[in-house]
């Protein structure tokens, strides 16, 4: 009885604050069925990236430095831009693919995070004045549709504190949100009754990579499954008529991880698996030249 007590505190003390409803992402049958068609397919979408401030943060946080090609890199504090990018569909309106930071970066390293963790765990943020996301849909006069999120780690759903909540927001099956009260706390979801996931078992094999759904059904737009960096990571491609755009967020978060086939590092849920995903993505790239990757944290 004494150990259920105490479970049940700590539930109520430190892990009610990260639950969430979650729902399945109604997924469409797919408009094609392998990449070759995909391209030849280009639809009139469009993507920008805005770096929404700059994070401090240990170099092996987000590269394995105990890789075998990593034997002379030495571990540094590094900056790195944090992105948000902004995807217009013609019919079905605007979306983002993770949010970034919000404004309180501008006037506090951590953000609205909170916690006895914070300073030990959370890199140091910074931000100039309207480079918050939402400052940024503010200024492009922009309705959003919903939020697509590559995963829930803080540096990509802090900006989520600014934005509506009554749209929706994805992301992938089995994503862990990240929020501990007295530990680690930044309420980022704060207010959203639902998270949509995306179960990619009902997804097609999209070689180089596993498991692919086409989120609007039209071929514009697919998410790929790609857990590694976290359980539930996932990347997206914007299959644009202008560009064709392989958004990859932590899976390689810079040029420099793409050059050096470097996994991700310390923040990754599973290294193995994080390799696999980035060996995946630099094949990709080698089959497919004409794509062009958007990295987490590069610009």
């Amino acid at each position: 009885m004494g150990l259920i007590l105490i479970l049940s505190a700590l539930y109520f003390i430190v892990l009610e604050s990260s639950i969430i409803s979650r729902k399945a992402f109604p997924i469409p049958d797919p408009s094609q069925q392998d990449w070759n068609d995909i391209l030849l397919s280009p639809q009139p979408i469009t993507i920008q990236t805005y770096a929404t401030g700059i994070m401090q943060t240990d170099l092996s946080g987000i590269m394995n430095l105990k890789h075998e090609k990593a034997v002379t890199i030495k571990d540094r504090i590094v900056e790195v831009p944090v992105n948000a990018s902004i995807i217009q569909h013609p019919v079905l309106g605007t979306y983002l693919i993770d949010a970034g930071l919000d404004a309180s970066y501008q006037n506090n390293p951590y953000g609205t995070t909170r916690g006895i963790l914070v300073n030990k765990f959370l890199g140091r943020g910074s931000q100039e004045p309207n480079e918050d996301i939402a400052a940024i849909l503010a200024i492009e006069g922009i309705t959003l549709q919903g939020v697509f999120l590559t995963h829930l780690h803080p540096d990509h759903t802090a900006g989520i504190v600014d934005l509506p909540r009554g749209i929706p927001y994805v992301m992938g099956r089995n994503e862990r949100y990240l929020n501990f009260r007295f530990l680690m706390q930044g309420d980022h979801l704060a207010g959203i009754e639902t998270l949509y996931e995306i179960d990619f078992t009902n997804g097609i094999e999209l070689p180089p990579f596993g498991k692919c759904v086409d989120v609007f059904g039209d071929g514009s737009f697919w998410a790929i499954e790609s857990g590694g960096h976290s359980k539930g990571h996932v990347m997206y491609f914007i299959n644009g008529v202008e560009q064709q755009v392989l958004v990859t967020g932590d899976a390689c978060n810079d040029q420099y991880q793409f050059d050096t086939a470097i996994g991700p590092g310390d923040f990754s849920n599973d290294h193995d698996k994080a390799q696999n995903v980035l060996e995946s993505i630099i094949l990709f790239k080698e089959l497919y030249p004409e794509v062009v990757l958007s990295f987490g944290h590069d610009l």
